[in-house]
């Protein structure tokens, strides 16, 4: 990724206190997040990675480098209930949480003016991770759609970004009789998404995710003879609500 522009304008004096303040970064550990909650609501760990470069790049007399490890689940129950009230047509992971520690160095505290730039950095490709796993779970079209804050314990507060997109659902089939097949048409489920990035003991942690941003209801009537009409309600019952309120829960309490 190219410099960005406006460093070379601070000049180097304004970098000369950076100047014997780094050390490298060593392995970095996975974010404390709050397991007993997870699996009492049927999420499942989906991927962990350990160590992964964010970036190492020069700013003028420093070379400001950031490692990551990240730990990824998706809520497991939602998953089997959204697949069985379907009859298997929707089976995807719609809701998402991950927690990913970004040990930098030299520390947050000590990059002085480039501090704002390091961050913004960091929830850059934060965001275009978040977007890569909900692609990954077949949500598109997604884009931002506000930024702001969440407040944490301890008098922390949280750099707060939100996306929004949407999961194409197929048409659902409901066979009624051998020879018969009645179809529901399918249509695009909202999802939103959420991701917060703070400082923390002279690093950064990332907590985020998605989660259905409305419920899934359709009906329809089809005649199977001059006789006979059948009725097709189907209604997921998801909590778009719920859901954020968990979701925002489970970031607050990444440690």
């Amino acid at each position: 990724m190219q410099r960005r522009s406006f460093i070379a304008a601070l000049g180097v004096g304004a970098l000369g206190s950076l100047a014997g303040c780094q050390t490298a970064v060593g392995s970095v550990a996975l974010p404390n997040v709050p397991e007993t909650t997870l699996q009492e609501g049927g999420w499942e760990q989906r991927s962990e990675t350990k160590d992964e470069t964010v970036f190492e790049e020069e700013y003028s007399v420093v070379t400001v480098e950031a490692v990551a490890s990240s730990v990824t689940y998706a809520d497991a129950a939602l998953r089997e209930q959204v697949q069985t009230d379907t009859l298997d047509t929707l089976d995807t992971d719609l809701a998402l949480f991950s927690a990913t520690r970004v040990d930098m160095a030299p520390s947050v505290d000590e990059l002085g003016p480039v501090q704002t730039e390091v961050k913004n950095r960091i929830r850059d490709n934060a965001i275009a991770e978040l977007r890569s796993r909900m692609e990954a779970a077949g949500i598109t079209d997604i884009e931002q759609t506000e930024t702001g804050s969440l407040d944490l314990s301890g008098d922390k507060t949280a750099d707060l970004t939100e996306l929004s997109g949407v999961f194409p659902v197929q048409d659902i089939e409901f066979p009624v009789r051998e020879d018969t097949t009645l179809t529901l048409e399918g249509t695009d489920l909202a999802v939103d998404a959420v991701l917060a990035v703070w400082a923390v003991d002279g690093n950064y942690l990332v907590a985020g995710g998605a989660y259905p941003a409305e419920n899934f209801s359709r009906v329809t009537d089809t005649d199977l003879s001059d006789a006979i009409s059948v009725t097709i309600d189907v209604d997921l019952g998801l909590t778009p609500t719920a859901y954020r309120d968990e979701l925002l829960e489970l970031v607050t309490n990444v440690t």
